[in-house]
């Protein structure tokens, strides 16, 4: 278990707390150390000088001056003076000025001296010999009027939550801000153009909001340039193929049929190339979050291949799994995928598994084909990014179907990865959050 908080706010807040509460202790314990203690001992020194001296006073004293003598030092010193002395508990200490005090009574009386406490009553005895006889002086236990263990405890937790509110109310002022810009990157992640930032607050931060601000507006500016570019392109790309699937059309029956077939594939490939460029350049449109059954979508989508020839088997929950995405981003994430299975999977069958449950839901589609090395796991999610195996004739594509998946992936929250199949092969794993989960 972690105790270090992960958010900028708890770790900042936290250091400067733990920071300010040890120089508190420190300048604590300094001042106990060198001041309160001194001035305890001191105190306790000449208030057991009082006591000796009071009891040797009484015991110089004629019999006649005892009154006046314990009336004047009940006056001036609160003390109760007696000679009667009888069987009383031993006061036990449980504060340091009490052990300075009795280290001061056996260093003035030359000897240790019991000190006890009424049975009734909140008066603390001293026994004090005095040559033949032994003076019994009293004083109220709250005469001293102090508590140190209570005044550390308060001076501490006091501190201490005084302490840990400024450094939070200070580090708040910083990380609010710093909050709002995570959240807004990760929607342009997504492809979003999020809400301006707030350009106030310290100079730092006021800067680093606009220059987000810019590169939000560059971005989205881009994209949408993107977009015209790619759409125009493939527009006028498609007037000519069209053009020429009609000439092909109209050839006569003298015409090499195999040519002719060839010529036809050819355009049906750049058609569906022209197509993907389009998805590709479109980028993340608005979503639509609906509930849908995802075993359902994965029937579909495996059904498609069935009809094209592809051996696929499914396995997992096998029961509906409700959950709520836009159903043409969950259906275009599969298709891609699959398709990327069947294109590299060298014609062995494709295993899709699905687990759904409170814990997790993820979607794991399995292929028989060459793997991808470790080192280009990443690489692969790249738009136009084909290993060298995918550069032949046989299952070469345009290197933007994985792109595609990922960008959807991103948009919509989901963890897509490429792992090694054990046996042979690639697992494409995608991963949703539980949150959307209904």
């Amino acid at each position: 278990m972690r105790l270090m908080p992960q958010s900028l706010l708890g770790r900042s807040a936290s250091t400067i707390a733990l920071a300010l509460l040890i120089f508190m202790l420190v300048s604590l314990g300094a001042a106990v150390y060198f001041i309160a203690i001194p001035m305890a001992k001191r105190s306790a020194d000449d208030f057991a000088a009082v006591i000796v001296s009071a009891a040797h006073s009484i015991e110089s004293l004629p019999e006649e001056m005892h009154a006046e003598l314990q009336q004047q030092l009940l006056q001036d010193h609160g003390l109760i003076v007696t000679t009667q002395t009888g069987a009383l508990p031993e006061k036990k200490f449980d504060v340091p000025y009490y052990i300075f005090f009795q280290e001061s009574l056996a260093r003035r009386a030359e000897q240790k001296l019991s000190i006890v406490e009424s049975t009734k009553g909140p008066l603390i005895w001293v026994d004090v010999p005095a040559h033949d006889m032994i003076v019994r002086i009293g004083f109220d236990r709250n005469r001293l009027g102090t508590n140190p263990p209570v005044v550390l405890l308060v001076a501490i937790g006091g501190g201490a939550l005084l302490i840990l509110l400024v450094s939070f109310l200070e580090v708040r002022r910083v990380a609010k801000p710093l909050a709002r810009m995570s959240a807004a990157v990760q929607e342009v992640g997504r492809g979003n153009q999020p809400p301006a930032l707030s350009e106030e607050g310290p100079k730092e931060i006021a800067v680093l909001a606009q220059a987000f601000n810019r590169m939000s507006s560059d971005l989205q500016e881009l994209a949408e340039n993107r977009t015209v570019i790619v759409a125009g392109i493939s527009h006028d790309l498609r007037t000519p193929l069209t053009r020429l699937g009609l000439a092909v059309e109209m050839l006569d029956e003298k015409s090499d049929p195999q040519l002719v077939a060839g010529i036809r594939r050819d355009l049906a490939a750049m058609n569906a190339l022209i197509g993907q460029f389009l998805d590709f350049s479109k980028g993340l449109t608005d979503e639509h979050p609906v509930q849908l059954d995802l075993w359902q979508a994965i029937e579909e989508q495996a059904a498609d291949l069935r009809r094209d020839g592809v051996d696929v088997r499914l396995s997992g929950c096998g029961a509906p799994c409700p959950y709520v995405a836009d159903p043409v981003a969950v259906r275009r994430l599969l298709a891609n995928l699959l398709e990327n299975a069947a294109h590299y999977g060298g014609g062995a069958p494709i295993d899709i598994d699905l687990q759904c449950d409170e814990h997790a839901i993820a979607v794991e589609i399995c292929d028989r084909g060459p793997g991808i090395p470790a080192d280009q796991a990443e690489a692969v999610f790249r738009p136009f990014h084909r290993l060298e195996t995918a550069r032949d004739g046989r299952t070469g594509g345009s290197g933007l179907g994985l792109a595609i998946a990922r960008q959807l992936a991103n948009k919509h929250g989901w963890t897509i990865k490429l792992l090694p199949r054990e046996g042979g092969g690639t697992v494409a794993s995608v991963r949703l959050p539980i949150a959307q989960r209904l």
